[in-house]
């Protein structure tokens, strides 16, 4: 057959794939090659006719190749992945098809058609560092948590459940789940479990049974567990509140003002501010004290977080640690109270100098077990009686309460930065990226407004990566995400997708001159080089932009079209941008102003 034959078949069949497809001879020699095949290695045309097929691959693949390559002549398609080698050397995964081209039905040469899945193996590696991470949050979750399937039988629990009833994981798999619930109660929380299964995350107060059927107070949760659109069961969280119990009851016993302290300090719904300056307020009512703080140290300064009452402390107060009460606190004297700062222990103390107070009572705060600062309470008097039972229990109450709020806004921080943002560069992920733009999109459909979506990728970042590791590469990328954080709205959501891959939403955008207008800005803020430990490295990005409604309506369809433009932007020569619809967008460009505002 006629070489010339076979190239006019790959021109009309292949030149505008986005896949690289080659044709062989049977010799396993190329008569043509695409431009995606060129982009994707390296070589150009000329270089690619005569070539042998083992010019372009790994050599640890040889062997496969040669395989595919017989299959093909006997009449059969081969798909397996293997490597691509490019003209720099560089090894690049693909996906591969080997299938015999025919004229005639006689199989005069090979096809080979080849795709990119660097992309494809970037996206597993951060799926299964995700998986990584839920896995490790399941695991070391300081509460409780037993999964449960739709017919209430354990499938898996986390260490702190083995520890708090003392079962192994082993002894509960299989059984139900209502056996570790109280017998009086296991009515009420299978109730909590079908609520669970329609979709709704349940909560309410239980008793656990340990392993020797002692109970244990707890706050239990019921979240439902999804599965795409189906539900498959349920996570049980089991937070111990046997001290929060304890407490209950030991302000039961002291009567209303413990009682009101409690139920102040431990409200649920409120911010943890609220929760906090209630319990100062209850404590200045409850002690007649002039004056309640919290303060935290850090270093060797103690900072003022939280005031209630007339006194000369005032919040984000500053002062060194030597300098206040706070210093005995952190020296282990816990309760701390002073009678009198003019009695002869306190009158040459270095806290007598800081405010005009002559009276304190002040107890540690604890975080995740490590000092965090002290509940202060001081008035302008002094104290004639000493402390009583009763009002050194309830501080220490209130200093407990003011902790475990403490503790556990800081652990729901933690939570939060674990499931919705990059580890690398603290941007969103794609799980808080995919709740911003369906907020958007509802918010566009009810105001019938448009929005852009841009996909940005670091021009020849593998480059970097081999070339001065990944140390380096990661401190580029940093770099990389202020830049772009710097150079977006306050109102635009930047989101890491992995590797180096970002994201943008501009969630009100009047026409495609606002998306220009931003790619403008951030392909300005790359032209400075990143300097990485002395070392200069020049960073462009190229950019795809897809915008709502005109390009597509839902997420996926968005995602794709922007991530087409930006294949087309590399195409052409990277450090640039694309539009999904490139000629509407260049028509809404070039149109003059008023003639926009009168479409608009």
């Amino acid at each position: 057959m006629d070489a010339t034959v076979l190239r006019e078949a790959v021109a009309s069949l292949y030149a505008d794939t986005p896949d690289a497809v080659v044709l062989y001879d049977c010799a396993g020699l190329v008569i043509a090659a695409n431009e995606a095949a060129q982009f994707l290695t390296g070589f150009t045309a000329s270089e690619f006719i005569g070539a042998s097929f083992e010019t372009h691959v790994a050599s640890r693949d040889l062997d496969r190749i040669n395989l595919a390559l017989r299959t093909a002549l006997a009449g059969g398609t081969d798909h397996f992945d293997t490597s691509a080698k490019h003209k720099d050397g560089t090894i690049i995964p693909v996906e591969c098809y080997v299938f015999p081209a025919r004229f005639n039905d006689e199989i005069v040469g090979i096809f080979a058609q080849a795709r990119d899945i660097v992309a494809l193996r970037s996206a597993e590696h951060s799926l299964t560092i995700n998986q990584e991470k839920f896995r490790s949050l399941f695991e070391y979750h300081p509460d409780g948590i037993m999964e449960i399937k739709g017919n209430g039988t354990i499938s898996r629990v986390n260490v702190a459940l083995e520890s708090e009833t003392g079962f192994y994981g082993e002894q509960l798999v299989g059984k139900r789940w209502t056996e570790l619930v109280a017998p009086e109660l296991r009515n009420d929380v299978e109730e909590l479990l079908r609520s669970a299964m329609r979709g709704e995350a349940t909560e309410a107060d239980s008793l656990l049974l340990d392993r020797l059927g002692n109970r244990i107070d707890v706050q239990l949760k019921l979240v439902p567990l999804h599965v795409g659109e189906e539900i498959l069961g349920a996570y049980a969280i089991f937070k111990n509140v046997n001290a929060q119990k304890n407490a209950e009851r030991a302000i039961a016993a002291h009567g209303e003002q413990l009682r009101r302290l409690y139920m102040v300090a431990a409200s649920r719904g409120a911010t943890l501010d609220d929760q906090i300056d209630a319990t100062l307020q209850l404590g200045v009512e409850v002690f007649d004290w002039d004056q309640a703080y919290v303060t935290h140290v850090e270093g060797d300064r103690v900072t003022v977080h939280n005031v209630y009452g007339s006194g000369a402390i005032t919040k984000g107060a500053m002062y060194p640690l030597a300098s206040g009460v706070t210093s005995h606190l952190a020296r282990g004297r816990n309760p701390l109270y002073i009678e009198d700062m003019e009695s002869e222990e306190w009158r040459n103390d270095s806290a007598r100098t800081m405010a005009p107070w002559r009276s304190y009572l002040a107890v540690s705060l604890m975080v995740f077990d490590q000092f965090y600062g002290g509940l202060v309470f001081a008035s302008r008097t002094p104290r004639t009686q000493a402390l009583t039972s009763n009002e050194r229990d309830m501080v220490q109450l209130m200093g407990l309460f003011i902790s475990t709020a403490l503790e556990r806004a800081a652990q729901n921080e933690r939570i939060e930065q674990l499931a919705f943002n990059d580890s690398l560069t603290g941007l969103p992920n794609r799980v808080l990226f995919n709740d911003r733009i369906e907020q958007t999109i509802a918010t566009a459909r009810r105001y019938e407004r448009g929005f852009a979506v841009m996909y940005v990728d670091v021009d020849k970042f593998k480059h970097i990566n081999d070339s001065f590791g990944h140390t380096a590469g990661d401190d580029v990328l940093k770099e990389v995400a202020a830049r772009l954080r710097a150079a977006t709205r306050e109102s635009d959501t930047l989101a890491r997708f992995g590797g180096d891959e970002f994201v943008i939403l501009q969630p009100i955008v009047d026409g495609p001159s606002d998306a220009a207008d931003l790619a403008r800005k951030l392909n300005v803020a790359m032209q400075e080089p990143v300097v990485v430990e002395g070392v200069e490295h020049t960073v462009h990005v190229s950019m795809g932009i897809a915008l709502y409604p005109s390009d597509a309506e839902t997420i996926d369809g968005l995602m794709e079209a922007s991530d087409r433009a930006l294949y087309r932007a590399k195409k052409q020569g990277r450090n640039r941008w694309c539009f999904a619809n490139a000629d509407v967008a260049r028509r809404e460009l070039k149109a003059p102003a008023s003639r926009r505002r009168a479409a608009e």
